[in-house]
């Protein structure tokens, strides 16, 4: 059986049907490139986070000495293909040559300061400096508005994005180098305090103007929510991930490698359907294929085996059903079996594929059948499944490749090794009546999201509540706000949260401060536990008033003021907490935290040490927040 391509929207997907997206007379074809440069700069985030020269060189080489005019149209066109929008000549045009233009400045900020890096006392270099972070803020200042011009805030937001997490990277820079490079303490708390502030700014934009983009792609027919998946799928890789390491940038909270992850899923295409062989109506509704297929707000799993029945309509064997064996963080035996997706169906033996922590599912090779006249059923005929040591093939291998949406991080290096996206879970979508649909899609999270919690000896590492294994009764996983990088917990009575299993990496004992990532209706109190004696009081201070959606200024960090020791490989917590707090991670901070890039080993000494030395007899502090961080760090 041939498949067929004509029509092609998407790697993944082929849509035949009267809203397949084209501009104009022609239509533009993205291809991955934009998911590319997302994940490899998402992959330098979560690798490279320390200020310096590797940093600054790295932003060169992977965006801004890179991405000439032509790649930053494809930026634009992937959402205007996605929108039905096509941005006015002059804003595109006005928005693409500023984009050069900071690209130029930046060439020069960067060699400036590879100059200064090579003399860093001598006064003339030391001046330029100055010179080149002036003019380099200044363009970024006046640049940026022109990137949410109004009506075009949508299509315009992938470049948004770069551009804000540019001016974070030397807002930064300056926090760090400032003294060195000769500014006097206020304008470095002045720039600092741009940086903090800005990290709220730019990051509620990007999440406002997402969300703004998902709600106008609305609608009622599956065609529809096509559109509206590839949207939320294709902006989470190059808008969301990228906001979730904007605080990160904060250097007096996060003032070492940090190591933060991605737990949100994304869910690639449906097999492509032709509406035009039944009425759109006569299909599942955009709100039946929303429900069926978008798992709802969970503690995170990890894919251990499929069960997968093979179905068959006239002479057309397909993927009919499944079952789904998965297992959550730090715990490989517990398995959680997912109810039957689609039919049991016994026209060939049940296949079982299997995963597991250190042998997991990178990629999927489909062989896509799909509605046309001659063909009966809308679904997958075959897949083969490659892991990091060798494959498994369901039926047979098929040219529809999943990397053509989720491409790896690091192109340099074998797939096996640079893959960005494992798989987690597939669900499904049916139609029994008239023509078939046997819709499995597969949803992937990124590799960042570990499937143990491994706490490093040198790095803050950041670990979401929702990697827990278990849920406590009473408490809830809810959406995330779109910034923090998955979903969020709560409780709705005072309780427990949650168990969260950590492994500790490097010699034992090890000592870290522990601090939490929340947000509050109430000044609330709670409790940190874990299987040592004794048990740690901790408050959650207001931080925004009841009823208010969950914004970037609603979260803040409270932090027990003595530091624990852990002695044992591996060990269990749980929070409890009152109604009204919501919490995203847990963060561990190594006592003896200093900068990996040798520059600010003092500085960052003091910072740490100033933010969790205790004078308290008990050794304890359970009320530390933003503004004590801040106030300390300014001294």
């Amino acid at each position: 059986m041939e498949i067929n391509n004509q029509n092609q929207c998407v790697p993944y997907n082929c849509l035949s049907n009267p809203k397949e997206i084209i501009l104009g007379e022609e239509r533009l074809e993205t291809g991955n490139t934009v998911a590319d440069i997302s994940l490899g700069l998402i992959n330098f985030l979560y690798s490279n986070f320390v200020p310096g020269g590797g940093f600054i060189v790295g932003l060169l080489e992977l965006i801004w000495g890179f991405i000439g005019p032509s790649q930053w149209d494809i930026f634009l066109a992937q959402i205007e293909q996605l929108i039905s929008q096509r941005i006015e000549e002059f804003a595109r045009n006005q928005a693409i040559s500023r984009l050069e233009g900071l690209s130029n400045l930046y060439k020069v900020y960067v060699r400036a300061f590879s100059d200064w890096e090579k003399d860093p006392t001598n006064p003339a270099l030391r001046e330029e400096m100055r010179i080149q972070f002036n003019d380099m803020n200044s363009a970024l200042i006046t640049a940026i508005p022109l990137f949410r011009v109004q009506n075009y805030e949508v299509a315009l937001l992938s470049v948004y994005v770069q551009a804000a997490n540019l001016h974070l990277s030397i807002l930064r820079d300056v926090s760090v180098f400032g003294e060195r490079w000769g500014y006097d303490t206020a304008t470095i708390n002045n720039r600092y305090s741009d940086l903090t502030s800005l990290i709220h700014v730019y990051t509620n934009h990007c999440v406002d103007t997402y969300n703004q983009g998902l709600r106008r792609l609305e609608g009622r027919f599956l065609s529809d929510w096509i559109v509206y998946n590839r949207f939320r799928r294709q902006l989470t890789i190059s808008v969301l991930d990228i906001v979730a390491f904007f605080p990160n940038y904060d250097i007096r909270t996060y003032p070492i490698q940090t190591a933060t992850q991605l737990t949100r899923e994304v869910y690639l295409d449906l097999p492509f359907i032709n509406e035009n062989l039944s009425p759109a109506a006569s299909y599942p509704t955009f709100s039946a294929a929303e429900s069926a297929i978008i798992r709802s707000p969970h503690l995170v799993d990890f894919l251990n085996s499929f069960t997968i029945y093979t179905d068959s309509l006239a002479r057309y064997a397909y993927w009919g059903g499944h079952l789904v064996n998965s297992f959550r963080t730090g715990t490989t035996t517990n398995l959680i079996r997912s109810p039957l997706y689609g039919r049991e169906g016994n026209t060939e033996r049940p296949v079982t594929i299997t995963a597991s922590p250190s042998v997991l599912i990178f990629r999927t090779l489909s062989y896509i059948t799909g509605l046309d006249n001659s063909n009966p059923v809308a679904g997958i005929e075959g897949v083969e499944f490659q892991n990091t040591i060798s494959r498994s093939i369901y039926r047979k291998s098929g040219p529809i490749d999943s990397f053509s949406e989720l491409p790896p991080q690091d192109a340099s290096v074998s797939p096996a090794i640079g893959y960005s996206h494992r798989l987690c879970h597939a669900t499904f979508l049916e139609r029994i009546s008239g023509p078939r649909i046997a819709g499995t899609v597969f949803s992937w999270t990124h590799r960042s999201a570990s499937p143990t919690n491994e706490v490093s000896p040198s790095r803050i590492t950041q670990i979401p509540w929702v990697k827990a294994h278990t849920l406590a009764s009473g408490a809830s996983v809810i959406k995330g706000p779109g910034f923090t990088g998955g979903d969020i917990l709560t409780r709705n009575s005072m309780g427990e949260l949650g168990t969260l299993r950590v492994t500790f990496t490097g010699r034992l004992p090890q000592s870290y401060y522990i601090r939490f990532r929340y947000a509050s209706v109430a000044n609330r109190s709670g409790t940190f536990r874990y299987s040592q004696p004794p048990s740690y009081g901790i408050s959650f201070p207001k931080t925004m008033d009841a009823g208010e959606p969950l914004t970037s200024r609603s979260f803040a960090h409270t932090t027990l003021f003595t530091p624990i020791t852990f002695s044992r490989a591996q060990e269990e917590f749980d929070l409890y907490i009152q109604s009204g707090v919501y919490i995203d991670r847990i963060e561990f901070i190594p006592v003896t935290a200093t900068f990996e890039a040798e520059y600010d080993l003092e500085r960052a000494q003091k910072v740490v040490n100033a933010l969790f030395t205790s004078t308290n007899q008990l050794g304890l502090k359970t009320d530390v927040t933003d503004y004590h961080i801040d106030q300390v760090s300014n001294l």
